[in-house]
């Protein structure tokens, strides 16, 4: 019993010894801290009095409506999307280029490939325009199928699919 407790106590001390040697981080998070640096001549010291630029979103995704208010007009089509991301990251897609979750496209089942639509979110009122470079969705009941990154602007990954509306913007030549 004496030994056993011997040997935690000889561990535990080794574990305190040890966790001293491993390095700290170099950067400090108060800058009274910090160390000083060699000074920087020209407009990049005057640059860290200004405030950093405004990070200004895309104008043409993900504008919100207000659902009551939205014109089925001039819709091509009403249905249920889903989307699809990284499971097909990087595989071909119907029109030949290299599917990415992170960009705004979308699969259709007969639009020609290269088609700009403006998909709304009927739920929620938002919508995105996706360029069409894939064909699908393959289950049945499914419209379109929709890239992450556009599926993120819908504010629709939580629920896996949503009641939309698609558009078209602009037709291929």
């Amino acid at each position: 019993m004496v030994q056993a407790i011997g040997k935690w106590i000889w561990g535990a001390l080794c574990v305190c010894l040890l966790a001293n040697c491993v390095p700290q981080p170099v950067y400090h998070s108060r800058p009274d801290k910090v160390e000083k640096s060699r000074p920087v001549a020209g407009p990049a010291q005057s640059s860290r009095n200004k405030k950093p630029p405004v990070v200004v979103r895309p104008t043409r995704t993900a504008h919100a409506l207000d659902p009551a208010k939205i014109s089925t007009k001039n819709a091509y089509q009403i249905g249920t999307a889903s989307y699809y991301g990284e499971k097909f990251h990087g595989k071909p897609t119907a029109s030949g280029e290299k599917f990415n979750m992170y960009k705004l496209t979308a699969a259709h089942r007969v639009l020609p490939l290269g088609t700009v639509v403006k998909v709304t979110h009927i739920g929620n009122g938002h919508w995105v325009e996706v360029k069409v470079n894939d064909r699908g969705p393959f289950i049945e009941g499914r419209i379109l199928d929709l890239s992450f990154a556009a599926a993120l602007e819908l504010e629709m990954v939580k629920t896996g699919t949503a009641k939309v509306m698609i558009e078209i913007v602009k037709e291929v030549d």
